[in-house]
């Protein structure tokens, strides 16, 4: 499945856009206002799918928790690297590498892709153009490809680990 994923500009709160590759909106993430570290929702538009992700607050290195129908189906970890992204998905075995300067990443469970992205340049604010291999995976990949964003690239001074 084939997706852009924009960040809104001009907002006080995270906030993106889902889109498919005809510019039809899938889903809406809306961050929290008023909250300790970043707490945001990804709902599908006209559905009922819904999906969080919450930041943990006392750790070394950033870590966040994507959740589903109200259970912690997994928890995304930076790990401690220099110019690279490098996160761990667990209690899977999936990671995250990347180049952070060109804002390219990949998903990996063992050996096999299961997410790649990479960053559309001539747009307006962040828009990423997401390529996820299976379905089932689709709103686990999103919130994973978001804290991404959000730890790597985020401007704010939020003291979520904005390296």
């Amino acid at each position: 499945m084939n997706l852009y994923i924009k960040q809104r500009i001009f907002t006080f709160n995270d906030q993106f856009t889902v889109a498919d590759l005809q510019g039809n909106q899938l889903y809406d993430v809306q961050g929290k206002f008023f909250s300790f570290g970043d707490q945001l929702t990804i709902s599908e538009v006209g559905g009922s799918s819904e999906i969080k992700i919450r930041q943990k607050l006392a750790s070394w290195m950033p870590r966040y928790l994507i959740e589903q129908d109200g259970q912690v189906i997994c928890e995304v970890v930076k790990k401690f690297t220099f110019f690279k992204a490098n996160f761990d998905i667990l209690p899977y075995n999936w990671v995250v590498e990347g180049d952070v300067f060109n804002h390219q990443y990949i998903l990996r469970d063992g050996s096999t892709e299961m997410m790649s992205v990479q960053k559309e340049w001539l747009s307006w604010g962040d828009t990423y153009h997401v390529t996820i291999h299976n379905d089932e995976h689709v709103l686990p990949c999103l919130a994973i490809m978001i804290v991404i964003d959000m730890v790597l690239h985020n401007k704010k001074s939020s003291g979520s680990g904005n390296h």
